[in-house]
């Protein structure tokens, strides 16, 4: 039976055409790669963040780690039970083998771990938001690591509530553009697809993408009114703007991976029925791949400015890790 047969079988109501099995081969084998290279990142992220659980000193620095551990295990999430395990192979074998039933838990993880993904990096934004209107008085009381631990369950809650419709028929989850793996269906057909795909755009997407940029941009404002030259930054203070610096870093860097995914999102939902199969192949393959590359960006951030956590990982690799008095989040001024 030929691969096309195969997933006419698995996936009777996709609407993709099949792809030559050259480019699902790359496919898969990028999918493997970055999914690897991801989970050891995400890993030695996870690992520093709680080597400096426990340790005393800065509640903010405390606060902060707890955040950032959130978002690398958003990630590891997605990598490891929505991601590469299970892609990788389908790729490279031309078809989803994992049965329809996994399919559907396997897209309702992957849209849970996305969503927590997107407020994991809102909740760090709006924490550099906080700290410096309190650094400049114009809020008096701090984040509380109790007041973080609820917002960081109430954002699991949220994504777990979001990646439910689909499962009962508002919204559909079904395959994607490559006919090898599932996910959520933004086209929009029917009532069901057509309101949530826009709900969940607006709410899951828009929202808080504004919300990052604004956070981020008015710590930003905050940085410029204050001058790092004088005594307006005692010196944890400023160790507060290299890490406020490397959060909008790797927002940036992690939205530029999500740029191609979003096109093909926006290309989906725009053409016409008959336009289908108009996507580019190579758009196709690239943004699977840079999803997965997506969940390294803030470790390579962290590491390429920090030079405490360059260290650290050094250690790390030595068996020296325990030597470490901070834990690895902890930026130093180059």
């Amino acid at each position: 039976m030929s691969s096309s047969s195969l997933v006419a079988v698995t996936l009777p109501e996709c609407p993709w055409n099949v792809l030559e099995m050259h480019y699902l081969t790359w496919l898969g084998a990028g999918l493997i790669i970055f999914g690897i290279i991801g989970s050891a990142a995400n890993g030695l992220l996870c690992a520093g963040c709680l080597l400096g659980v426990g340790v005393p000193g800065n509640r903010v620095d405390q606060g902060h780690r707890l955040l950032l551990l959130n978002l690398s295990v958003a990630s590891l999430g997605t990598l490891l039970l929505a991601g590469f395990p299970f892609t990788g192979p389908s790729s490279i074998y031309g078809r989803w083998i994992f049965g329809k039933a996994c399919c559907q838990l396997f897209a309702f993880l992957r849209q849970m771990f996305g969503f927590a993904q997107i407020l994991a990096l809102v909740l760090l934004a709006i924490e550099r938001y906080w700290l410096f209107n309190v650094i400049t008085k114009e809020i008096t009381r701090m984040l509380t690591l109790k007041g973080i631990a609820w917002s960081i369950a109430s954002c699991w809650t949220i994504a777990i509530a979001w990646a439910i419709p689909p499962l009962v028929h508002w919204g559909r989850y079904s395959c994607d553009s490559t006919r090898t793996t599932c996910e959520l269906d933004w086209h929009m057909i029917g009532s069901g697809q057509v309101t949530y795909n826009l709900s969940y755009l607006l709410l899951g997407i828009i929202i808080p993408s504004f919300l990052i940029c604004f956070c981020l941009w008015r710590a930003y404002k905050v940085i410029k009114l204050l001058s790092i030259d004088t005594n307006d930054f005692m010196a944890d203070s400023l160790g507060q703007y290299f890490i406020t610096k490397v959060v909008a870093f790797s927002a940036i860097g992690m939205y530029l991976c999500w740029l191609p995914r979003a096109i093909i999102v926006f290309w989906t939902m725009v053409q016409r029925s008959e336009e289908k199969n108009n996507i580019p192949t190579a758009l196709k393959i690239i943004s699977p791949i840079f999803v997965e590359a997506s969940t390294i960006v803030p470790l390579a951030v962290y590491a390429s400015m920090g030079s405490h956590v360059r260290q650290t990982m050094l250690g790390i690799f030595k068996r020296n890790t325990m030597k470490s008095k901070h834990g690895m989040i902890r930026l130093q001024m180059k």
